[in-house]
């Protein structure tokens, strides 16, 4: 013997508005939360010479356009890949999050135009001003206020889109 249970289905829209609301409600939450904890990060590097960079000039740098400032050869370092610092710093400049710039710098690497930057071994700013100190022509970025009091800030990375 079957029993069934009569539970009416409830067709009104009233319950798929509601649903509706509660996700948009979670996605503008959940934005407005990651977008006020994200740092401000610096473009920097360690030697006095180099001026400041424009909007234009800091996306170039980061996308192997650039290989030279004020006619120096220069090295870009990177945090590690699965850093919080370095899927921010993307995001926020250039609109891309940390795969698709491995594809990018793996197709620029591959095709001879552009060396990836150097990628840190760990998420420690003394650790990349130590790789920058070997070296004048080394430029790496950071969250703005764990920069050493040294640093030449060549660029704010901030919401510039």
């Amino acid at each position: 013997m079957f029993i069934r249970n009569k539970v009416p289905h409830r067709t009104d829209s009233s319950m798929h508005y509601a649903c509706c609301l509660v996700a948009i409600l979670c996605l503008f939450i959940s934005v407005n939360t990651s977008a006020m904890g994200a740092e401000q990060y610096a473009i920097f590097t360690l030697e006095q010479e180099f001026t400041p960079l424009s909007v234009s000039k800091a996306r170039k740098l980061y996308r192997g356009k650039t290989k030279r400032l004020e006619g120096k050869k220069i090295e870009l370092s990177d945090w590690p890949e699965s850093s919080e610092e370095r899927a921010e710093f993307y995001q926020i400049l250039l609109g891309k999050n940390t795969a698709q710039m491995n594809a990018h710098w793996a197709s620029l690497s591959f095709s001879g135009k552009a060396r990836p930057p150097k990628e840190m071994t760990t998420a420690d700013v003394s650790a990349l001003v130590q790789w920058m100190e070997k070296k004048s022509n080394r430029i790496g970025y950071a969250p703005l206020n764990h920069l050493p009091d040294d640093a030449t800030v060549l660029f704010v990375v901030e919401e510039v889109k």
